[in-house]
């Protein structure tokens, strides 16, 4: 078992190889749907509206439309693309945030159940010892014997509320 110390300076986890794995992926088929979309827009154009264009309205309008085809198609595609990357970027960090959070709360409890326990224990141990002192010391002074029967009470209620604690 790692010591307090050790567990205390780990709350900082290093990179999940696996969402990085889940986001190549994302950006791997990303690199194959993109091209077949950009293609697929471009015969669509060529064979239709373009066709259309050239011998409806003429030379001019169709290199007009081909500007604003092209213009604008590709840059609103790419725009695409890079905000869905971004949306998969920001998820994977607050997927990695939310994991980091939970892990370090996790680490916090398990170390404030050790640190009670280990607490209670020490509790209980003076208490058993001032009990005892109590019994191998009959002619200590009445101020004494007051202030020892104080000190075990307030240790009992102590260990009373730690145990409250533990099991809560």
């Amino acid at each position: 078992m790692a010591s307090l110390t050790e567990r205390l300076t780990w709350l900082n986890p290093s990179d999940d190889p696996a969402s990085l794995t889940a986001l190549r992926r994302r950006v791997h088929v990303l690199k194959r749907i993109v091209p077949l979309g950009l293609l697929a827009l471009v015969v669509l154009y060529e064979v239709g509206l373009s066709q259309w264009i050239s011998a409806g309205l003429g030379d001019s309008y169709h290199y007009l439309a081909e500007i604003v085809v092209y213009g604008v198609f590709g840059p609103v595609l790419a725009y695409l693309l890079l905000h869905f990357l971004d949306r998969w970027l920001e998820e994977r960090e607050t997927s990695e945030l939310q994991a980091q959070l939970l892990s370090q709360a996790k680490l916090r409890n398990q170390i404030s159940r050790e640190i009670s326990d280990d607490a209670l224990q020490t509790l209980f141990a003076a208490s058993v010892l001032l009990a005892s002192l109590q019994d191998t010391l009959p002619e200590v002074s009445p101020e004494t014997t007051s202030t020892l029967i104080k000190t075990e009470q307030a240790m009992d209620r102590a260990i009373r509320q730690l145990r409250d604690h533990l099991q809560s």
